[in-house]
């Protein structure tokens, strides 16, 4: 199996570039060094990065990231993030050109050069921002890579993971391993940028990791991260059982329903009876829906859990409640707790356009969708697209209210207005001798009746998740 390395050309990168490639072979290693092109010198500390890989023997890529949003800014600086989010934006955006390397070269694992010490740093981060259990158990070996995806990807596209396989070594040993083996590598000066907090506690836990006695000794956070992962395991494994038993994904619309009440008994149902299992059971929830590929953060999900206890307390009065880009519908006789994508603003989800049929589109960086045509013997002439229900009212208003209305009048499930403003609309372009036409038949959850094209199939998943739901039209 072949692998991807996350090369930035830091000493604990290079030394993993070496190790792996000793232990599986040069030729099961393809490196991707990510420029952000933040400094200066960051493109021509890329290009060596290049020939160091060259000289291991394994095949490199460099990816520059272009922070001219606009097109027309001759000022790229100015364009760049706010200094608060940059770090949280620039990894966002790294890990998108990761996952599109693994896509289109059909790469399952990424292996990243995170260590010890950025284990400590992560706790501590952590800490400060009164994570729970979670994350205070720091970094995992390995988790789901769940970046914003490219636009389109194959059909055949299945999720990759992102393995860390050097969290025990220290930044020392790691130096070592490039010293002894005369691996150059480069220090980048950003890491010493006081302005983020991540450097902030790394120059802290740097000043005092030689004192076996302090609270910022690497062994010593460590060892806290050890045991947060024991609690972690086992409330992972709770948090399976209650969502195999009281979740059901929808991976067509994109939501999640849990249980309101257990055998019809009043109360809390038993997912939200203990405090540290419900707060995981509303994070899987809520990152399964918002696919953001980082979980929420914890006053969001405190927010949602106060809204489950006033509703148990008083149901006449509880209203829906977003955070965190989801919104929250209380119970009805209908559905139970239902988590949707938050309501876009208008203008917020691009339509796309002029695809091909047999292509797979990501919609909202959530969704993946895909049409295809089997039958069709001129797919040249047809093309698919996707538009918010809110574009497509303004385009076919009288044909998308007229199926709502045969829904009803056939009295099938219609999800609530929060739900269906979150859904993707489906279009088909045909063009012939006498011009183009783009004709809706997929709207609010169902097919159209009255369409033009039949023998299409429409398939929708949601980001990074297994299986899909399809309906052919």
């Amino acid at each position: 199996m072949r692998v991807v390395l996350a090369i930035s050309g830091g000493a604990d990168s290079m030394a993993l570039a070496y190790a792996v490639s000793r232990a599986v072979g040069s030729k099961k290693c393809y490196a991707l060094t990510v420029d952000h092109g933040f400094r200066p010198e960051s493109s021509r500390e890329a290009k060596d990065v290049s020939r160091l890989m060259r000289h291991l023997g394994i095949t490199h890529e460099i990816r520059r990231l272009d922070w001219d949003s606009t097109g027309g800014s001759k000022d790229k600086i100015a364009s760049l993030p706010p200094v608060q989010r940059l770090e949280e934006i620039a990894r966002e955006r790294r890990y998108a050109e990761i996952a599109d390397v693994c896509h289109k070269h059909g790469i399952g694992a990424v292996l990243t050069g995170h260590h010890a010490g950025d284990q400590a740093e992560t706790f501590l981060l952590r800490l400060l921002r009164q994570s729970g259990v979670y994350g205070m158990a720091g970094m995992a070996l390995q988790t789901p890579l769940t970046a914003a995806a490219p636009m389109e990807w194959p059909n055949t596209t299945t999720p990759a993971v992102i393995v860390r396989p050097l969290l025990q070594f220290k930044k020392d040993a790691l130096y070592d391993i490039c010293k002894t083996q005369g691996i150059r590598w480069h220090e980048d000066a950003s890491n010493k940028d006081a302005r983020f907090r991540r450097n902030q506690l790394r120059q802290v836990i740097n000043a005092r990791s030689r004192d076996p006695k302090s609270p910022f000794n690497v062994d010593s956070l460590l060892r806290m991260c050890d045991i947060m992962q024991g609690h972690r395991e086992y409330i992972s494994q709770e948090v399976g059982r209650h969502l195999a038993g009281s979740a059901k994904f929808d991976t067509s619309s994109g939501t999640v329903e849990l249980v309101a009440t257990d055998d019809g008994k009043r109360g809390l149902p038993l997912w939200a009876a203990n405090a540290a299992v419900r707060e995981r059971v509303l994070a899987e929830v809520v990152s399964w829906v918002n696919c953001k590929g980082h979980p929420p953060e914890l006053a969001h999900l405190q927010q949602f859990s106060r809204a489950l206890d006033s509703y148990y307390r008083q149901p006449s009065v509880a209203g829906a409640v977003s955070a965190a880009g989801v919104t929250v519908i209380p119970p009805s006789s209908r559905h139970g707790w239902l988590f949707c994508r938050q309501a876009p603003r208008p203008g917020e989800i691009e339509p796309h356009e002029g695809l091909t049929l047999g292509s797979s589109v990501v919609w909202d960086k959530r969704l993946i969708i895909s049409a295809s045509w089997p039958g069709n013997q001129s797919e040249d002439s047809v093309t698919w697209g996707l538009y918010s229900l809110d574009d497509a009212m303004r385009r076919w208003h009288g044909q998308i209210s007229e199926h709502r209305n045969q829904l009803k009048r056939a009295r099938k499930r219609l999800e609530p207005h929060m739900v269906q403003v979150t859904q993707p609309v489906v279009c088909i372009r045909i063009a012939d001798a006498g011009g183009a036409q783009t004709y809706p038949v997929l709207a609010l959850g169902h097919i159209l009746e009255n369409r033009p094209a039949s023998g299409i199939t429409i398939a929708i998943r949601v980001l990074g998740k297994v299986g899909s739901a399809a309906s052919e039209i």
